[in-house]
């Protein structure tokens, strides 16, 4: 696995990660709403109203600043893997020598021969012939 396929591969946890915290947090935002004043009888009396099963805020928002924090943190990840993606692709620029690109972008980035003569704008034969060239060297 290349460079850039295993830290796509980081970035779909830590968004899965992400997606599982911010739904528990929804659900612990939603125990905060009233569900609404329940009234027995026929009349409305102190002593005919019931209370609803809302949590007390002062309960849940420790939780819920707890949780953000971690989405947070899975952001601030996954924004690090982006970067590290873009500095992977854009290192092949620094490369003088087209056989050390092929291999560049073949082994560290991933690309297939096809991506890698779009990438570099050469023919898909071409780019073939070169990797099959850097393979015979090692």
């Amino acid at each position: 696995m290349s460079k850039v396929e295993s830290y796509k591969a980081e970035i779909r946890i830590e968004e899965a990660r992400r997606d599982y915290l911010i739904l528990k947090k929804c659900k612990l935002m939603s125990d905060l709403e009233p569900d609404g004043i329940k009234v027995t009888g026929s009349y409305l009396d102190a002593d005919n109203i019931h209370g609803n099963n809302s949590k007390a805020f002062e309960d849940i928002l420790p939780k819920i600043m707890a949780i953000q924090a971690e989405i947070n943190q899975h952001n601030k990840q996954i924004d690090l893997l982006n970067k590290l993606i873009r500095c992977v692709e854009t290192d092949v620029d620094k490369i003088q020598c087209i056989d050390k690109k092929v291999e560049y972008l073949k082994t560290h980035v991933g690309y297939s021969l096809q991506e890698i003569a779009t990438r570099l704008g050469y023919s898909y034969n071409y780019i073939k012939k070169i990797s099959a060239s850097i393979g015979k060297q090692e």
